[in-house]
């Protein structure tokens, strides 16, 4: 009877405690992210188009590879160095930042990329004007990936 009583006690003490809060923005933190196994840093290099945009993006970016392996992507004046660490997994250390290419088509045209801390995601592509079904699938694996993808918005040129 008593060990009863203290179960009864112990799991009224748990549902009396609070849950922490998770706060979403752009991203519910609580969802894993992941960088694609299908990622090529040279299929991946060159212009990119802006298309669809959560939080500050560019409307055009470009990522070359260098002779090192580390890939530098320019959003007009300014330059980031990255260092692949894992398939779809960019680093770099000034800013320090994490970038995740979590989708990228078969033909390199159509790409879903994000912040891994949630500031801010892009759909690229090597156009101006998308196929609606690769702005479809890279929405998609935006959403998968913990996105709020209410707040997606077309990028103006």
């Amino acid at each position: 009877m008593k060990r009863a009583l203290a179960f009864v006690l112990i799991l009224a003490g748990c549902a009396a405690a609070p849950l922490p809060e998770v706060s979403i923005g752009l991203r519910n933190p609580t969802a894993p992210i992941g960088g694609t196994s299908r990622f090529d840093a040279a299929r991946f290099a060159g212009d990119w188009h802006v298309l669809r945009c959560l939080g500050a993006c560019a409307a055009q970016v470009r990522y070359d590879l260098g002779a090192s392996g580390k890939i530098r992507r320019q959003t007009g004046a300014d330059q980031t160095l990255f260092t692949v660490t894992a398939p779809g997994i960019l680093r770099s250390d000034a800013p320090k930042q994490t970038l995740v290419v979590m989708w990228v088509d078969e033909g390199f045209r159509t790409a879903a990329v994000g912040d891994a801390d949630g500031r801010w995601a892009a759909i690229l592509d090597r156009s101006a004007a998308s196929s609606p079904d690769r702005i479809k699938a890279a929405t998609q694996i935006l959403d998968f990936n913990g996105w709020d993808i209410s707040q997606l918005r077309k990028v103006n040129k």
